[in-house]
């Protein structure tokens, strides 16, 4: 199936490693130019370097998506060396256990600056340049916390509940201009998010890494077993392509049947 993504050019936001290297690992190989960006330098690169070595075109810039001016470095460096921007994947996350209603304020601001507040800032960056050239694609990570949550993650439920608010407005506004914004919520992804999560969780649900994402996925997976980032990257291709313009608005869950409601 041709996606038609060959040429588009594709920005995605905590992509040195995990699911969002797996995204820009899935669009470059169905044609498209990608811009990444991270905070590790040394992560970057490699991925950077992986991405040239298949033939894409890669932008890679060092970044924290925590910081207005770093995203708008990005996506001007992106806009500099590529000329566009047709598809925004707002990736960017992070996920600590153990938090309740005493996680500090500090603590509350910095989940919501990375996991939320991120995505408003690189959306706010690139609307203008999608809206010039008539239109785009913006595809937001959520997590099934947001859905059903998550026990222990208080804040990261928030923010990514307020990312699935933020993606239904968007698209409401942004649909008029041709940009097409939808969410997609992945659980029990094997990941380097999702080992940190169970390396954190190994007093409560088992011996070690291993035993408590065979427990988890046990618990929570209909398919008892972890999900492969290929099985989240592969949805992202489809939402960017040719194939999908008729979606926006929409929530998509890639969680094994982790999320039971309707």
């Amino acid at each position: 199936m041709d996606l038609g993504l060959t040429g588009k050019v594709a920005l995605i936001t905590g992509a040195s490693k995990g699911l969002g290297k797996a995204i820009a690992v899935e669009l470059a190989n169905e044609g498209a130019h990608v811009s990444i960006c991270a905070r590790g330098q040394e992560a970057l690169d490699e991925t950077a370097a992986a991405l040239r070595k298949q033939g894409a075109t890669v932008v890679a810039t060092c970044a924290d998506v925590t910081q207005t001016a770093d995203a708008q470095r990005v996506v001007d460096a992106t806009i500099q060396q590529l000329g566009r921007i047709d598809i925004l994947v707002n990736n960017a996350g992070d996920i600590w256990m153990g938090r309740a209603i005493e996680t500090t304020d500090e603590e509350w601001q910095y989940c919501m600056d990375v996991n939320f507040y991120s995505a408003v800032r690189f959306t706010r960056a690139v609307v203008p340049h999608m809206r010039e050239q008539g239109g785009g694609r913006i595809i937001n990570i959520s997590t099934v916390g947001a859905r059903m949550p998550l026990p222990g993650c208080v804040d990261y439920n928030s923010a990514k509940t307020a990312l699935l608010g933020f993606s239904k407005t968007m698209a409401e506004e942004l649909g008029p201009d041709g940009i097409l914004v939808n969410s997609v919520c992945p659980a029990i992804v094997a990941s380097p998010m999702l080992d940190k999560l169970a390396d954190q969780l190994v007093p409560a649900m088992g011996r070690d890494r291993e035993d408590v994402l065979k427990n988890l996925a046990n618990q929570f997976s209909t398919l008892n077993r972890c999900g492969r980032e290929d099985e989240v990257s592969g949805l992202i291709a489809f939402l960017a392509s040719e194939r999908a313009t008729y979606i926006t608005g929409s929530v998509y869950d890639v969680d094994g049947g982790f999320h039971k409601g309707l």
